[in-house]
């Protein structure tokens, strides 16, 4: 959730918020209690990684490391203060800070907002670069209004932020018209003179900032700056991270991918709302047990082998549907006449999770109307197969409905069935997309 600043305060807010940052001379107060209890972005990454929040992704965690020793040097920083009527305010050497790139989607946002809520300070602010633009121009105006025409806004603004924030975490940082090219020239700089350490996040190298802009070569001391302040680090890992989101509305999943699995851990922590997993517990019954590989309220996830090339018959699927409301199937592979045992408990599976309207969730080494051939070691099965064909055309029927939008809101998944509602029924497939 973005913390956005509303784009033009009232003056009286404005100089309120110069006000009481003398304090600020200490950075981060208390910051044993803090550091004890927030941890780091370190910390709080392996936790998330760890209650299945997130995908442990190799590059983010180099992006988390570097925000961690930021966050290290912050603790034991002491940026001096910066007293109204000041100025030329003390030059000091401050953090350097990060500046985080790359394609949309990969985690960027998401690593920068680790490291400012691990920060123990209240001067700090996160904020859209958009709405902090706005915001710069509405001071501007107000200062040209209330001051002599040729006092300058830029040093004043600047001293004014910096009092209110010592660590500035912007998203989406960029830079498109020449009105905010040349603000932005002097208010980076006048800010990092008075100590403030900046992180934030954008599509573009600093290099590719203002591309093609008017006047440019104005601008080039600005993108100098950001080098010189901020390590300049590439996030883009491969992986959409937003598009992995979307793809979790889906319920089925081919081909079997490294992508595919991902999305599938995602949509089983989405439909077990990130609870605990028990691995390897067991179902009993009739005298007989069952082993889940992996459960957590309510949801299972077994493999394809587990459930259909072992000795299990329809009581085993029953139960498994009475005592799951969500079953998550991973590899199902394509199967031929020579696999037609295993093509039989995988049609009476879905016949037990159909009847008792389980959410079904599963990746597939096919598209659901190629998963049966009807072929003997390539070649056509002739009447011998005929049963087997018309029993996997009723299952291909079933999954079809099992895959739809009306079958998962009324389902007995209420987190899944939430999300469903809120989507629109043209994006039938589309079950669980999230900010």
């Amino acid at each position: 959730m973005l913390r956005q600043i509303s784009a033009c305060r009232h003056p009286a807010i404005l100089r309120a918020s110069t006000r009481g940052f003398h304090a600020a001379s200490s950075l981060l107060t208390h910051t044993v209690d803090a550091l004890d209890t927030n941890g780091g972005p370190v910390r709080e990454y392996k936790r998330m990684v760890q209650d299945g929040r997130l995908i442990d992704d190799a590059f983010q965690r180099s992006i988390v490391s570097k925000l961690d020793r930021l966050y290290q040097d912050l603790l034991v920083f002491t940026p001096p203060p910066l007293l109204f009527g000041t100025k030329d305010p003390e030059r000091v050497t401050a953090p350097r800070g990060l500046y985080i790139y790359g394609d949309v989607g990969t985690g960027k946002t998401t690593t920068m907002d680790m490291f400012y809520t691990s920060i123990p300070t209240t001067s700090k602010r996160r904020v859209h670069f958009h709405s902090f633009m706005l915001e710069v121009h509405a001071r501007i105006n107000h200062f040209r209004r209330t001051h002599h025409a040729h006092e300058d806004p830029v040093p004043t603004i600047a001293r004014e932020l910096a009092r209110a924030s010592r660590v500035v975490c912007f998203d989406e940082f960029q830079v498109t018209d020449i009105a905010d090219a040349m603000v932005l020239r002097r208010l980076l700089h006048e800010m990092f003179v008075c100590g403030v350490v900046m992180v934030t996040t954008s599509n573009r190298h600093p290099d590719a900032l203002y591309a093609n802009g008017i006047q440019r070569e104005s601008f080039m001391p600005c993108i100098d700056e950001l080098k010189l302040k901020c390590e300049c680090v590439s996030l883009d890992s491969g992986t959409d991270y937003r598009k992995l989101v979307r793809e979790s509305a889906r319920v089925f999943f081919a081909p079997i991918t490294q992508n595919t699995n991902d999305a599938l851990m995602a949509v089983f922590s989405r439909a077990s709302q990130n609870a605990r997993v028990q691995v390897n517990g067991e179902l009993r019954f009739l005298g007989r047990s069952l082993r889940v590989p992996r459960s957590a309220r309510g949801v299972a996830w077994f493999e394809f082998s587990d459930l259909c090339t072992q000795a299990h018959g329809s009581a085993d699927y029953i139960e498994l549907a009475r005592h799951f409301h969500t079953l998550v199937l991973s590899n199902v592979p394509v199967m031929h006449m020579d696999d037609r045992n295993a093509a039989r408990r995988f049609i009476t599976l879905i016949d037990a999770l159909y009847e008792a309207h389980v959410v079904l969730v599963m990746s597939s080494e096919a598209e659901i109307n190629a998963l049966f051939t009807g072929e003997f070691g390539g070649k056509k099965g002739g009447c011998v197969g005929e049963e087997e064909v018309f029993a996997f055309q009723r299952a291909v029927s079933r999954l079809v409905e099992m895959q739809s939008r009306k079958w998962i809101t009324s389902g007995r998944n209420d987190v899944l069935a939430e999300h469903a509602q809120r989507m629109d029924a043209d994006t039938v497939d589309q079950v669980l997309a999230t900010n």
